[in-house]
């Protein structure tokens, strides 16, 4: 293996997965926990740490790291971004930011080649995380919060079959498009593939901002 690593975390939506690979994409470790929304904070660090140790890699070996920006959990989110930022401290690597639409496309188009992408992430209150993206995962529409309506008019009228839809929304905006179109249940974001596409992203294009989209519903007292 390289000397230097790529290290991949998302703790976008409860569950924790993180991956290493070398520089050039071969995936040399990762793992997955099902633990309960709201104990990332507990999780991440000594899997990671476990992992690391297991694999015989050094910390200081780092070059990337990968972490998922949302939209998704506020609080999965800003763990994820907080602990990538302060490997970027303590290791000199860079931070990239994936958001969990352009994740969930990603493994979409790997299992449905040659197909357009509609990535719908229930936001509850009849309002739908939204982006879409063509054949070559090139985005048709930025990614949106809308409400159902009108996520169901963008699908009707931007997207082109053969289609395929994934994420929690995928079935609430999938009867608005007449067109060829399949739905698959994605239940998580793979790691793995996360990784080994970091090895070689334009940093330029992977900013390590959270995508939140929505403001939070927690308020300062007034």
């Amino acid at each position: 293996m390289n000397d230097r690593v790529v290290l991949a975390i998302d703790t976008s939506f409860g569950p924790v997965g993180a991956a290493l690979a070398s520089a050039d994409g071969d995936v040399v470790a990762s793992f997955e926990a099902d633990n309960p929304p709201g104990t990332q904070a507990e999780t991440l660090p000594p899997r990671i740490a476990d992992m690391f140790s297991t694999a015989g890699v050094r910390f200081e070996q780092l070059s990337r790291i990968a972490v998922t920006v949302g939209p998704g959990a506020f609080t999965g989110v800003r763990i994820g971004l907080a602990f990538a930022k302060g490997l970027k401290v303590a290791t000199g690597a860079m931070v990239l930011g994936f958001t969990t639409l352009e994740c969930l496309a990603a493994q979409a188009a790997r299992e449905s080649p040659g197909t357009a992408i509609a990535v719908a992430i229930d936001a509850k209150r009849d309002e739908i995380y939204l982006q879409l993206f063509n054949a070559s995962l090139a985005p048709l529409t930025e990614a949106a919060l809308l409400p159902l309506e009108i996520a169901k008019n963008v699908v009707r009228t931007r997207l082109t079959a053969p289609a395929v839809f994934t994420g929690s929304g995928a079935a609430l905006v999938r009867g608005a498009f007449d067109g060829q179109a399949t739905i698959n249940p994605i239940p998580r974001i793979d790691v793995r593939l996360l990784v080994r596409r970091a090895a070689g992203a334009d940093p330029d294009l992977h900013p390590s901002v959270a995508a939140y989209l929505r403001a939070p519903d927690a308020r300062l007292p007034s």
